[in-house]
């Protein structure tokens, strides 16, 4: 080989290292740019609220919940409080009872934006039929009618937090329902005042155990803190304290700054106990009750008759999910 030769191989050389360094490090910025725009697109179509904890609140969201944790909106427009989301859950065995929730709603006059948590593929299925409200699916799930205090009753009940949770930090008032409710009345004008959270006592308990059937949370840092607490301590119990003890304690404790809690009125918001001893009917007539939690009964069977006696049932003529 002579002289130019050799020349023009080392000039190539050089210039081929050059070229592949080049190309590498264009290809470096545009991979991370593209990340950051993809992150930019999912926070906003996720309608989540900005922050200076947006980017701890995308991973943290990834990691807790690799199933979409939000469909798109229901083509019904609501007719609730903005910035406000009924949120409940159901499971199979429960979804005739969740039809009875959603007419009692319909009853009532007013059509907030809700969504119902599947907590199994049928119950998904089916309740995404409607086109007025929200359904998702998450990760866990089961499609049977859990004893109440059962280990894996707890477990999913346990859940529920975070589900709030994490439209607590999209700037969304949240009023979480269990799906053994009956709506007579608007709730919304009783969420009155300068409070973060609105919830009622465990009728059912002589202990000042705090009900977490029925709770509304204002989208304020102290409710985040509150149920970041929450889901915090569930997770070190391991689902061995149920999040109505675990509630109870933290709000007793008074760890959370500037909390401030409002009690509902028992005879407007009736649960438990009230309804096993007391004839619902005069009882109705006397307190014009707004909301009827049917909790402490043994299991769907049991609430659905419950239901039909005191003529709060509304979806009679549904077949009832068969689960085997």
């Amino acid at each position: 080989m002579n002289s130019t030769s050799r020349i023009c191989l080392l000039f190539w050389s050089k210039i081929s290292i050059k070229s592949c360094i080049l190309i590498i490090a264009v290809l470096t910025c545009i991979s991370i740019l593209n990340d950051s725009l993809l992150n930019m697109r999912l926070w906003n179509e996720d309608g989540t609220i900005s922050s200076d904890d947006d980017v701890k609140l995308i991973a943290e969201t990834i990691q807790e919940e690799p199933a979409p944790q939000f469909g798109p909106a229901p083509p019904t427009v609501p007719s609730g409080p903005a910035n406000t989301v009924v949120l409940t859950t159901a499971n199979a065995a429960f979804v005739n009872i969740a039809e009875n929730w959603l007419a009692s709603i319909r009853k009532t006059g007013i059509w907030p934006d809700i969504t119902i948590i599947a907590e199994d593929n049928v119950a998904y299925e089916l309740l995404k039929k409607r086109n007025d409200i929200r359904v998702l699916l998450p990760q866990y799930k089961t499609s049977h009618d859990l004893p109440i205090q059962s280990p894996l009753h707890r477990k999913f009940v346990n859940q529920r937090p975070t589900h709030i949770k994490k439209f607590l930090q999209r700037g969304l008032n949240v009023l979480f329902n269990d799906v053994d409710i009956v709506w007579i009345d608007d709730p919304f004008p009783y969420f009155d005042g300068n409070y973060d959270i609105y919830l009622e006592k465990d009728h059912h308990d002589k202990k000042n155990v705090l009900s977490t059937g029925f709770v509304y949370y204002r989208a304020t840092n102290p409710s985040l803190l509150l149920i970041k607490e929450l889901v915090n301590r569930i997770d070190k119990n391991n689902n061995n304290t149920s999040e109505q003890i675990l509630l109870t304690d933290i709000i007793n404790e008074n760890i959370i700054p500037k909390l401030k809690v409002k009690m509902l009125d028992a005879s407007k918001f009736p649960n438990g106990i009230l309804n096993y001893y007391l004839d619902f009917a005069e009882w109705r007539a006397m307190h014009k009750p707004v909301v009827v939690h049917n909790n402490w009964k043994g299991g769907r069977d049991e609430k659905i008759k419950w239901f039909k006696d005191a003529r709060l049932w509304y979806v009679s003529n549904r077949t009832d999910v068969q689960i085997t």
